[in-house]
């Protein structure tokens, strides 16, 4: 496997992981479960992160 290709599949995860997050954000009332709230936030936050060093890494390993 080319080390873009295994970029692509990990953002590919990456983006699926990031939209479970906020589907379930949604889901959430903000006043009971504010707790719960700023973990899946602090998890998007670091999902988010992990998708910025593959890019940056994908640019350089061949343009993605």
């Amino acid at each position: 496997m080319k080390p873009e290709d295994m970029i692509w599949r990990l953002l590919e995860h990456l983006a699926l992981q990031l939209q479970l997050l906020e589907e379930s954000q949604e889901q959430l009332d903000p006043k009971k479960q504010e707790d719960l709230m700023i973990v899946l936030g602090e998890c998007e936050q670091l999902t988010r992160t992990q998708i910025n060093i593959l890019r940056r890494m994908g640019r350089r390993y061949g343009g993605i």
